[in-house]
């Protein structure tokens, strides 16, 4: 459908004044930039050829009958009447500017050609600015058709930029809906303007806050997979012992510094007298049941996510609603010669709370307190209180951390590895 011929007349329509009105010329110019990451120019010469065409049409058609088929046009299509006083309005104040860069200006773009025949801009001058414009029209589109094709997961700088919107799609939307309402409270001359867009705003975090744990939380949990991958534990020493509260690269990390060799942490867990926490993420929490979880004093523990997963379980110490101890564990694969399941935790502690950044929202959290190695090694020592078969080593993962822009925390750089056997080799441990 696309090939060769389609693409030139779709370009070509897109640009012609009239049918342009009712012709996307967007999924041709997409279409040559997939034909242009295959190998084939054609595609994208069959474009650039139909848009120079229609512009030149377009233009001669302003020049020899414009005035005729203006009126024509917007009583057939009343909606080009503000398109067109735009144009002659940019077209008188910003001339060039208006020709070389007319496709970025949506509606605009329709008819500027037709303009600038009707205002008997030179054939010349037109010619080399349209000619302009048409390159960084056409361009854009046949570049994200290229880019589409390539795979934007494939591109870092790209994906991170998509993760970034997707998770931050509530703060957006608050933020526009605050400056939509102060948009409108200026227009209306409304008393008190600041106050009210300053509610606004308040009132978008809320809803934010609502929708993202108790609507959209759920959907950020990944099933672990049967065929969990087997490695080493050399692969384990070379993990990454850092997590975030969120999947984008933009927020602080917290530590992971405890490994578990063995079926499941939760029998150690109990054993300890840690009580298991719901999660956002794995559990459907509805907003009374919320309220139940905070008169027992056990709260929902919020997400933090290792390898761009959300914990697979979370504990805490009895506590109050302010301070407690808690503990998140990820699932990472089997241990190559054994077969035991590995699994990492961030074990710290809520000390307060705090107004924080939070998987693209602003919320209140738990302020957490940076030294982590106080809680580890407290862990270290209750496990060889209760001596039932767990094993207790410590190794180093990097050098110390200190407390910086890129961590909510300091370490001395040791993870406390926990077995239930004696399988765990004593490489590399300190």
């Amino acid at each position: 459908m696309f090939e060769g011929a389609s693409l030139f007349i779709g370009a070509l329509l897109d640009a012609l004044i009239g049918p342009n009105l009712f012709v996307p010329g967007e999924p041709f110019l997409i279409a040559a930039g997939y034909q242009l990451y295959q190998g084939a120019l054609t595609g994208v010469v069959a474009v650039l050829l139909g848009g120079f065409i229609g512009d030149q049409l377009s233009y001669l058609i302003g020049r020899r009958a414009g005035s005729k088929f203006q009126r024509k046009l917007t009583r057939w299509q009343p909606k080009t009447r503000r398109a067109f006083a735009r144009a002659r309005l940019l077209m008188k104040r910003r001339g060039i500017y208006v020709l070389a860069f007319s496709r970025l200006l949506g509606p605009v773009a329709w008819v500027v050609p037709f303009v600038a025949g009707i205002n008997h801009v030179t054939w010349k001058r037109f010619t080399t600015f349209s000619s302009i414009g048409l390159i960084l029209g056409v361009g854009q589109f046949v570049a994200w058709g290229y880019l589409m094709a390539y795979g934007l997961n494939n591109i870092p700088v790209l994906n991170e930029v998509k993760v970034f919107v997707i998770e931050h799609a509530y703060s957006l939307f608050a933020l526009l809906f605050s400056l939509c309402v102060a948009y409108l409270g200026w227009k209306r001359g409304w008393r008190f303007l600041g106050v009210k867009s300053i509610a606004a705003l308040l009132l978008a975090l809320v809803v934010s806050n609502y929708g993202h744990f108790f609507m959209r939380a759920d959907d950020l949990a990944n099933v672990v997979p049967d065929d969990a991958a087997t490695i080493s534990v050399d692969t384990i020493e070379a993990h990454q012992y850092k997590a975030y509260p969120g999947k984008s690269n933009y927020f602080k990390a917290q530590a992971v510094n405890i490994v578990y060799v063995g079926e499941s942490p939760k029998p150690l867990m109990q054993t300890l007298g840690w009580l298991e926490n719901q999660t956002f993420s794995r559990n459907d929490i509805e907003f009374n049941g919320y309220i139940e979880l905070l008169k027992g004093k056990t709260p929902p523990v919020s997400d933090l996510f290792w390898q761009g997963e959300p914990q697979h379980m979370a504990f805490q110490l009895p506590g109050d609603l302010l301070k407690r101890s808690h503990i998140r564990w990820w699932f990472a694969g089997e241990e190559q010669k054994t077969g035991q399941n590995i699994w990492v935790g961030a074990v710290s502690y809520d000390d307060g709370l705090k107004i924080t950044p939070y998987s693209g929202i602003i919320t209140v959290l738990h302020r957490i307190d940076p030294n982590v190695d106080v809680e580890r090694d407290a862990i270290a020592e209750n496990v060889l209180e209760v001596s039932q078969g767990w094993d207790v080593e410590y190794f180093h993962t990097e050098r110390p951390i200190a407390l910086d822009d890129g961590h909510d925390y300091y370490t001395d750089g040791r993870i406390l590895v926990i077995s239930d056997s004696m399988t765990l080799h004593a490489a590399n441990r300190t």
